[in-house]
C-alpha cells in the first residue's frame, strides 16, 4: 500500500500528485479563500489546503467513496486513469532514468501473453458536475423576531412579535459554488404571538426573492445577501400588506449541499392595509430578525448519465 498522502505531507511524491491534479482539473475553479487553486503550485513539493481543495473536488467528481481530501490507492488509481486519459501517459517513478551501462546478455524472450484492451476512455464532462446550474426545492422552518419599527404612521411601536414559520418554495441557483446568483419564490404561513389586539395571529406570506450567495465563505461557513418582495395577508385581525425587505444571511452546514442552519437580519418596508373596523392604511419601516432557522433542500434538475 502505497503513503497516504494529506496535509503535512512533502516531497517528490506531492510535486507528483499536484503535476497531476492540474492536468486532471485543467480550466475548472476550486476557491479556496476566494482564490481559484488551479493551477497548483509543483516547486515546493507541500501538501497545503489549496492541495486538500483540489484532491476533494476531484473526489466528488468522480464519485470516489471518500471525499476526504486524503490521497490514498483509491484516489491514486482514479487520478492515473484520468491522467491517462487526457495527457495519454502518467508517471509513476519519482527516480529519473539511470545513466546507461554496459548492455547486458540478451536474455530468452519470454512469450508475450494476450493483450488487455485498455479501458474505455471517459470523457471529460462539459461542466463540473459540482458547480453547476440546478432548480431546487427547498423547506425553511424558522424562529423570526419583528421589533418595534424605527418609523410608523399606525400603532406600530408596541411589544417584539415573535413567529413560528415555515417557507416552502423553488430555487434557480446559477452555481453550486463559489459567488453565485439565485432567484426564488416560496409561501410563508406563521403564528405570531399577539401583544396587542390588532396584532394578528396567523399570516400567509408569498415572497420572490435575489439572493447573492457566497461573496465570503470558510469551510462549511456561508454568507448571503437578499432582497425579498412580500404580499402579505394577516388573519385575526385581517389585514394585507405588500412591501420589500433587505437583508444579510450566515449559514452553517451539516450535509454540504443539502442540510443547514442559518440565521438572518435586515430591514423592511411595508405598507398595510386593514380589513376590519375603523381605520385605514398605514406605512411600517424597521428591523427583523430570522434567530434561528434550517434549511433542507433537494435538486430537481436532472442527472447527467
Amino acid at each position: 500500500m502505497a503513503e497516504l498522502l494529506l496535509i503535512g505531507s512533502r516531497g517528490e511524491e506531492v510535486r507528483r500528485l499536484q503535476r497531476n491534479l492540474n492536468a486532471a482539473l485543467a480550466g475548472q475553479v476550486v476557491l479556496v479563500d476566494g482564490h481559484n487553486a488551479i493551477p497548483l503550485e509543483t516547486q515546493t513539493g507541500i501538501f497545503g489546503k489549496r492541495t486538500k481543495a483540489a484532491v476533494e473536488r476531484f473526489q466528488k467528481d468522480y464519485q470516489l467513496k471518500l471525499v476526504d481530501g486524503k490521497v490514498g490507492d483509491e484516489t491514486r488509481k482514479a487520478l492515473a486513469m484520468r491522467v491517462l486519459v487526457v495527457h495519454g501517459s502518467v508517471t509513476r517513478n519519482a527516480n529519473p532514468s539511470p545513466s546507461p551501462g554496459p548492455t547486458p546478455p540478451p536474455k530468452p524472450t519470454p512469450p508475450k501473453p494476450a493483450p488487455t484492451p485498455p479501458p474505455a476512455p471517459q470523457p471529460a464532462p462539459s461542466s463540473s458536475p459540482a458547480n453547476k446550474k440546478s432548480w431546487l426545492f427547498q423547506a425553511q422552518p424558522a424562529l423570526g423576531i419583528t421589533p418595534p419599527p424605527f418609523f410608523s404612521t399606525g400603532s406600530g411601536s408596541g411589544p417584539s412579535i415573535l413567529q413560528g414559520q415555515v417557507a416552502l418554495g423553488f430555487v434557480y441557483r446559477t452555481a453550486s459554488e463559489g459567488p453565485h446568483w439565485e432567484f426564488g419564490i416560496a409561501g410563508q404561513p406563521s403564528v405570531n404571538t399577539t401583544n396587542s389586539p390588532t396584532d394578528p395571529h396567523y399570516t400567509l406570506q408569498l415572497q420572490g426573492s435575489v439572493t447573492y450567495a457566497d461573496p465570503y465563505r470558510r469551510g462549511r461557513f456561508h454568507t448571503a445577501l437578499y432582497g425579498q418582495v412580500l404580499a402579505i395577508s394577516n388573519f385575526s385581525p385581517t389585514s394585507l400588506a405588500f412591501g420589500a425587505q433587505l437583508g444579510a444571511q450566515i449559514s452553517f452546514d451539516i450535509i454540504d449541499d443539502k442540510w443547514n442552519i442559518y440565521s438572518q437580519a435586515g430591514v423592511q418596508a411595508l405598507g398595510q392595509w386593514n380589513l376590519y373596523g375603523p381605520g385605514g392604511g398605514e406605512f411600517n419601516f424597521g428591523p427583523v430578525f430570522t434567530i434561528l432557522g434550517t434549511t433542507i433542500q433537494w435538486d430537481l434538475s436532472p442527472k447527467k448519465k
